[in-house]
């Protein structure tokens, strides 16, 4: 992201507040909170008239974002193929598109073979403790 656009993500992020700006961070990269949090520590000082041009900013882009989607089922299938390839967007697509739940040994499908076992799991000792 260029200079200035990670500087109004800041300023947005600022103006969400410590709770919603939390959650956002829980979706980016470690290399986009680095920088991210590296812009807001530099920020020292912003001046209303700076907040209020990226507010604004953000409400045009946004607004003209949401005139985009016409078709939201698209959207769906879309942006899950993006964000987690075909194979597995297209196990949750239906679902989706139906009120489906994935839960349960459904869930095992979206697993990665490197995340198994789990971290918890690694720490149960299958042997007896040694007396």
């Amino acid at each position: 992201m260029d200079p200035q656009g990670l500087e109004d993500a800041a300023i947005l992020l600022m103006s969400l507040g410590e709770e919603e700006a939390s959650e956002v961070f829980k979706h980016l990269t470690p290399k986009e909170v680095q920088g991210l949090g590296e812009t807001i520590a530099r920020m020292k000082s912003i001046p209303r008239e700076k907040v209020e041009t990226v507010l604004e900013k953000f409400a045009v882009v946004a607004s003209e974002q949401s005139m985009l989607v016409t078709d939201t089922d698209e959207y769906v299938k879309a942006v899950l193929r993006k964000a987690l390839g075909d194979d597995k967007a297209n196990l949750l697509i239906d679902r989706i598109l139906q009120g489906g739940d994935v839960s349960g040994i459904e869930s095992l499908k979206w697993m990665d073979a490197q995340s198994w076992p789990p971290s918890w799991c690694t720490s149960i000792s299958t042997r007896p403790p040694a007396c």
